[in-house]
């Protein structure tokens, strides 16, 4: 794979630390907007990055002169909570909707040749087997919102001259995740407890199962996508769902913690199960070692202890 300049947005967060440095270490000239609302420049130290530029989306326009021939933008800022989406839709909309708009935008000034967006698994709100022939069924302003940027990037890529892939991202975790935000991935908060001997929140009867997908698993997906000018649509898990139950129990074998936990109502609207169909992926590229789910606990549990 031949060098390429790239920029990634958001590339200080948890999922967009990780994929820079895997684009450094593969020999790309790589640049960084992030406007540190949930991401850490501590992430990116000592990585090499071409610039790191502290903004958000609307500083996009003022940075096309500089960043003139960037041919890839690996777009993953965004709000986040699908909970907080609810109460705050205009913000959501203006950051997730109107700032795909705005990385349209710098496709067009700045000549970018191919777009990949961080999409989500929430489109599809409750599925066993979530597939992307599926109707998608949103049931939050943050689902719709990912939704309507893929949309969007088909909508604009023959105006533009952009080719564009869309990952729909399931249960990501792994190291550098903040088990501070209220509404941090439970692997991350359950990793974080045995880590440091915290007592944990659960969540209705524990038996809502989920697909979770290590983050360096996420990355290959982005790498593999990186080249050429193919534009699709993929799911980015394991072809499993686990229960949060055989999750938990999964954090205390491999820590040698046994968690105190605190049960709780469930989440209002939450879906009970969701299990991505990977089989368009892996027909097309070939199927993937995966990071087991107890490899990657260990990885995370080990993070939060150093």
């Amino acid at each position: 794979m031949s060098a390429d300049r790239i920029l990634v947005t958001g590339g200080a967060g948890f999922i967009g630390s990780h994929l820079v440095r895997a684009l450094v270490a593969a020999g790309h000239e790589v640049h960084v907007l992030d406007d540190f609302s949930t991401g850490n420049a501590r992430n990116l130290e000592g990585v090499g990055i071409a610039s790191l530029h502290r903004g958000n989306l609307d500083d996009l326009a003022k940075l096309a002169p500089e960043l003139n021939k960037t041919r890839v933008v690996v777009h993953l800022a965004a709000l986040i909570s699908g909970y907080d989406s609810l109460k705050a839709p205009d913000d959501y909309l203006a950051i997730n909707v109107g700032g795909t708009l705005k990385v349209i935008d710098f496709a067009r000034t700045a000549g970018v040749e191919r777009i990949l967006f961080a999409s989500s698994s929430t489109i599809y709100s409750q599925a066993e087997h979530a597939s992307e022939a599926n109707l998608p069924a949103p049931k939050t302003v943050y689902a719709s919102s990912k939704l309507t940027c893929e949309h969007l990037l088909g909508m604009y890529a023959p105006l533009v001259g952009y080719s564009h892939v869309s990952l729909r991202l399931f249960n990501v975790y792994g190291p550098r995740q903040n088990p501070n935000h209220p509404y941090a991935n439970v692997t991350c908060k359950f990793s974080h407890a045995a880590a440091r001997g915290l007592p944990i929140d659960l969540y209705g009867d524990g038996e809502q199962s989920r697909d979770f997908v290590y983050v360096d698993d996420v990355v290959a997906a982005f790498l593999t996508v990186l080249g050429g000018s193919r534009q699709s649509l993929y799911n980015v898990g394991t072809g499993t769902d686990v229960s949060i139950n055989h999750m938990l129990a999964t954090v205390e074998s491999v820590s040698g913690v046994k968690l105190s936990k605190r049960q709780l109502p469930p989440w209002p609207n939450d879906t009970r199960r969701i299990r991505a169909d990977v089989s368009r992926f892996t027909e097309e590229f070939g199927e993937r070692t995966r990071v087991p789910l107890s490899e990657g606990l260990r990885r995370t549990i080990d993070y939060f202890r150093t």
